[in-house]
């Protein structure tokens, strides 16, 4: 990294090597010390925007052009029908304040293009992730060993404060939610895989690299988080790459059939009892039985159907931002954060169609990278492998938005956009 900053750099520090060195650094920060961290993606953006034409020219910035002039109208609409509303606890000014998860997240994906534009600084910025997340891990480590703090740095505007496992239930480190520490982890365990799998490296830094990759994937198993497990299992063979599958398959549909058999209620139950004492409880736990006669039922599902219903009766202009909480409550009698899936989240708050935008914007990058990627024989396998990582990475926020959102921390909807700019980037290099 030293060497590749003095490359770089040199005796020739100007105004746009500040904009790069202030984009790595907010990345390194970016899960230990969010708010030093924007200072310095603010920093980025504004030299980027100084010295980034063309903005109008490139066709993937129109659809969040769109989105912006779309759910700006909305938010006006929401204002003007605040008075005639039907449930007066939704508050238009929170449709003003959503405005903020997205549109700078838009003008981000566009300058951080620059600082991502070639396989040297993509992979610079992965192992900056991998190195971001040390501190995540360190954090818990120390909820493990009951040391929960509050740590202050800055007169407290950065602090480190960990709420005890016996009332999170399971590791959340710094992110003081299983989920979103989850998430956060099994988006950067493929950079980890990436960097264990180059082989020309010396033994003191390959030791040192499988020490992070056991931390890692121990502190994705302690969170409990259903969606950090299948993204290790979804995001290990894509870095792998093919040759892997043939232990991988195999080895993936055993453990799938045991725990299904521990699970489902189609099998005898002296099976059952059978395969729950061999599997760790922590696995098989959380996967409660499943049936299929009330679907319904099921707590998603039940929230998926009430946020069809709601985007049913507002489908063009949606209700407004955070209004999926109140009206559900409304309904139902009980409360709920949100959706648990974030193209129904977004068409609730702001109406179908930008959701639908949004996300057939992800959906195409995503096409393309892979592919460019599985088509591209040209690379050395190091630097397929780091794409495949940005790959897999951004498809496991795709995958587990679908069925969760922890978008709304900004930690991770900055690192969700700053994927999008390296696959996009990738696509057009």
């Amino acid at each position: 990294m030293q060497d590749y900053f003095k490359s770089k750099f040199g005796n020739n520090f100007d105004i746009d090597n500040l904009g790069y060195l202030s984009f790595l650094i907010g990345v390194f920060l970016l899960a230990s010390a969010v708010g030093i961290s924007i200072i310095f993606f603010l920093i980025s953006i504004f030299v980027g925007l100084s010295n980034n034409k063309g903005y109008f020219k490139d066709k993937w910035n129109y659809p969040f052009i769109f989105t912006t002039i779309y759910i700006s109208i909305s938010t006006i609409i929401h204002f003007i029908n605040s008075k005639s509303n039907s449930i007066d606890a939704i508050d238009p000014n929170l449709s003003l304040l959503g405005l903020i998860n997205w549109i700078p997240f838009f003008l981000c994906f566009w300058v951080f293009q620059k600082y991502l534009n070639s396989q040297e600084k993509r992979i610079l910025t992965g192992k900056i992730l991998i190195s971001g997340s040390i501190p995540v891990l360190f954090s818990g480590l120390l909820q493990l060993l009951n040391i929960n703090g509050p740590f202050e740095i800055m007169n407290g505007f950065v602090v480190w404060f960990q709420k005890p496992i016996s009332e999170t239930g399971s590791l959340s480190g710094l992110f003081n939610n299983q989920n979103y520490a989850g998430i956060w982890m099994v988006m950067t365990w493929p950079f980890c895989l990436c960097e264990l799998k180059k082989t020309q490296r010396k033994f003191i830094i390959k030791c040192f690299l499988i020490l992070i990759c056991t931390g890692f994937t121990s502190f994705i198993f302690l969170t409990d988080s259903r969606n950090a497990l299948l993204g290790l299992l979804i995001s290990t063979p894509i870095v792998l790459g093919s040759s892997s599958l043939i232990w991988y398959l195999p080895t993936l549909i055993i453990g799938l059939t045991f725990l299904a058999i521990a699970v489902l209620p189609i099998f005898p139950e002296s099976f059952q009892i059978f395969m729950q004492s061999i599997i760790p409880s922590r696995i098989y736990t959380l996967f409660p039985e499943i049936g299929f006669k009330y679907l319904g039922s099921y707590p998603r599902i039940n929230k998926w159907i009430a946020a069809l219903n709601f985007i049913a009766s507002k489908p063009i202009f949606g209700w407004g931002a955070a209004s999926f909480p109140i009206i559900y409550k409304i309904k139902s009698g009980e409360w709920f954060g949100h959706a648990h899936n974030l193209p129904l989240e977004i068409a609730v708050s702001y109406g179908i169609i930008p959701s639908i935008v949004i996300f057939l914007t992800y959906i195409f990058i995503l096409y393309f990278a892979f592919k460019k990627i599985y088509k591209n024989k040209s690379e050395s396998l190091y630097f397929l492998s780091n794409q495949r990582a940005w790959f897999s990475s951004f498809l496991i926020f795709f995958l587990s938005h679908l069925v969760d959102i922890q978008y709304f921390d900004v930690r991770v909807s900055m690192y969700c956009w700053i994927l999008l700019a390296g696959l996009k980037s990738y696509i057009e290099e």
